[in-house]
């Protein structure tokens, strides 16, 4: 046996085997052992494959050894590890000359070499962090008064050992804050010992108690569900011992064990439903006790983006009968035209907190409606009986639910007002003036909806009234970062540009990244971590194209001109300029030492990448952002989508005066 390698059992076809680590290609199908024969056979051995491979350690790897390791029981360690570090992008299936499924070989393998959490596991680090009195017994104990972790059967003392190995232990004393409202965050909060005390901004912006959370809760979880801001604020109360699991190792354990899943989201679901009515003026001054019961009693509803909630076609459907309130996403509220081109008309855009009765655009015209999900969209849908039975109990509820129909149909009629007024020569010319300006503002209206303007938190606009086209914003970003993350030249709404860069998406699809490759700074800014690798998942899975993928060095890819490199490389250097200055941009160290891929530092280090994304985030770690400074007549400004452009009212009102 060659020195370094593993016996591994052949294991027959199982069709059904989990597919670890690939949540961004969930539906793949294995190929059959007949298959990987055929596709083994048919490889040349040329390493392109391999040259493609965007995970550094394919460097160190022949096809002749991952096609041995591929059909044999002795697998070197080298491979194995490589192995677990594929994250299934694909970069190997394009440039293979005879058509081989590279990545489905790989993930043949993967699923015969098994889950890695079921091998040893390396404490080293965790021994030598262990506050006084605790040891690893103990911190198996207490995980285990986690609801998620009761069931020995479904998650083995073996897992939670690597849960406890690839997160970080820490004494807190009391007063100091674990999250907070507003900023935004993916690792969740397992408190082991200690009290913490949970509370939310009211409607009166005065703190609002919510839960004092004990040993054996936890707290987080909706940050990494849906990618929001946090929703609460949380604080240790009395000294607390708290696990920080970050969001990989949390869904690596989902992927594993997918029954904690469902735990995790019904809690987490349930304490999202009350943290929102409690915020909602709609909601206020019903007792806690109260919420927590509607919360209990609500049919929680996702959908993944441009599916359909509800159809105005949909007649004497239970969702004719059910109150809908949107805790998490962006919605589009459309109205068939009877026409083949446009087929409909975006009337709204509803977002959390906005809710919809019967099917009726509650906060429009009442009439039905199409709703379609713009981003990943959360429901609560509560049903007639339990709606009707707060209005009979709660008159001032009532009242102000009436009172908000109210408010928007004052805002709708004056976004329409004259259309339909008698007619006279004057009025007509008015009318027409108005049906004029209402098409163009629902243009305007349709551009921000389905380009995904609205779901962003920072957007870069231009005004078309002051851009004299210098294109010294583009070269102010390339100056400062070594290659443009953005292009000046994006969607036109009236005088505004809006350019085409990454808007920090309130939902960041991009963000599933196994290796930590990409986070989200606190404030909301999404940037490339020292983990990237460059695989390209996050650039496919963005829906606006805002992300790219660029080799690092000429050998990565010969048609890449050596100009473009050296411009490249001053991404990594010193430069003069008014855009230089001092980047302390995070770059998630901990988890490259410490999370799921357990990668050794010295080794990371010694390992080149061969490619990286690239992407706005903002100029994070300098004091300026390099676009808007550069530009010589102010055009160029950041700004954020919500205020900027305002409501659905406030678009269709503010473009039909």
């Amino acid at each position: 046996m060659e020195k370094g390698s593993i016996n591994v059992q052949t294991a027959p076809d199982v069709p059904n085997a989990l597919n670890i680590g690939m949540t961004h290609r969930a539906a793949v199908q294995p190929l059959s052992v007949e298959q990987v024969h055929f596709e083994i056979d048919m490889c040349i051995g040329c390493d392109r494959c391999m040259r493609a491979c965007p995970v550094p350690l394919s460097s160190q790897v022949s096809i002749a050894e991952l096609n041995h390791a591929t059909v044999s029981s002795e697998v070197a360690s080298h491979v194995v590890r490589f192995t677990d570090e594929c994250v299934m992008c694909g970069s190997c299936v394009s440039v293979c000359p005879v058509d081989n499924h590279r990545d489905l070989l790989m993930l043949s393998l993967k699923q015969r070499l098994g889950i890695p959490w079921d091998g040893q596991v390396d404490l080293a680090h965790v021994w030598g962090d262990l506050p006084e009195g605790w040891t690893v017994e103990l911190l198996l104990q207490a995980l285990r008064e986690q609801p998620l972790f009761q069931d020995r059967q479904l998650v083995p003392d073996n897992y939670l050992l690597h849960f406890i190995a690839t997160s970080q232990l820490r004494i807190l004393t009391p007063g100091t804050e674990l999250m907070r409202e507003g900023e935004f965050g993916r690792e969740i909060f397992f408190l082991l010992d200690g009290l913490c005390e949970v509370f939310s901004q009211g409607t009166d912006a005065a703190d609002m108690p919510m839960a004092i959370l004990r040993r054996g809760e936890y707290v987080g979880e909706q940050g990494m569900l849906t990618g929001q801001a946090r929703n609460i604020t949380a604080r240790v109360q009395r000294i607390a011992t708290v696990l920080v699991v970050p969001e990989q190792v949390m869904q690596r354990l989902i992927e594993i064990v997918p029954a904690v899943q469902d735990l995790f989201e019904q809690s987490g679901n349930a304490r999202a439903v009350v943290t929102i009515l409690s915020r909602l003026d709609l909601f206020q001054d019903l007792p806690q006790e109260e919420l927590q019961q509607l919360a209990g009693q609500a049919a929680l509803k996702r959908f993944d983006r441009s599916a359909q909630l509800f159809s105005e076609d949909q007649q004497n459907q239970p969702e004719r009968e059910s109150f809908h309130l949107l805790l998490d996403g962006f919605v589009k509220v459309a109205r068939k035209t009877g026409r083949p081109q446009p087929p409909e008309r975006i009337i709204a855009y509803r977002q959390r907190g906005d809710y919809f009765a019967g099917g009726l655009d509650m906060l429009g015209d009442r009439r039905a409606v199409t709703v379609t999900a713009i981003t990943r969209v959360i429901v609560a849908e509560f049903s007639r009986a339990q709606l009707k039975s707060l209005l009979l109990r709660y008159p001032a509820f009532k009242e102000r639910l009436q009172e908000r129909v109210h408010l928007y149909q004052e805002a709708k009629v004056a976004a329409n007002s004259a259309v339909f007024e008698p007619f006279d020569p004057a009025a007509l010319q008015t009318s027409v003036a108005n049906l004029v300006s209402e098409a163009e503002a629902r243009a305007g209206l349709h551009a921000l909806v389905d380009d995904g303007v609205v779901e962003g938190t920072e957007v870069l606009v231009i005004d078309l009234d002051k851009c004299i086209h210098c294109n010294e914003c583009e070269d102010a970003c390339e100056r400062r970062h070594g290659h443009s993350r953005m292009n000046r030249e994006g969607m036109v709404v009236g005088n505004i540009s809006i350019v085409t860069a990454c808007r920090q998406c309130q939902d960041p699809v991009c963000l599933l990244c196994s290796r930590a490759g990409i986070g989200r700074k606190p404030s909301g800014e999404v940037y490339i971590t020292e983990s990237c690798i460059g695989c390209g998942i996050c650039a496919e899975r963005c829906p606006y194209d805002n992300i790219s993928i660029v080799p690092l060095g000429e050998e990565a890819d010969e048609a890449v001109a050596p100009q473009t490199w050296q411009r490249f490389s001053r991404f990594f250097s010193k430069g003069a300029g008014k855009e230089r200055g001092r980047r302390a941009l995070p770059m998630a160290q901990s988890v490259l030492a410490s999370g799921p891929l357990q990668l050794d530092q010295a080794d990371a280090l010694s390992e080149m990448r061969k490619k990286i994304a690239i992407k706005c985030d903002l100029c994070a770690g300098y004091g300026n952002q390099a676009c808007v400074q550069a530009c010589p007549t102010g055009a160029a400004f950041r700004t954020n989508p919500g205020s900027f452009f305002g409501s659905t009212e406030d678009i269709l009102r503010s473009r039909t005066r």
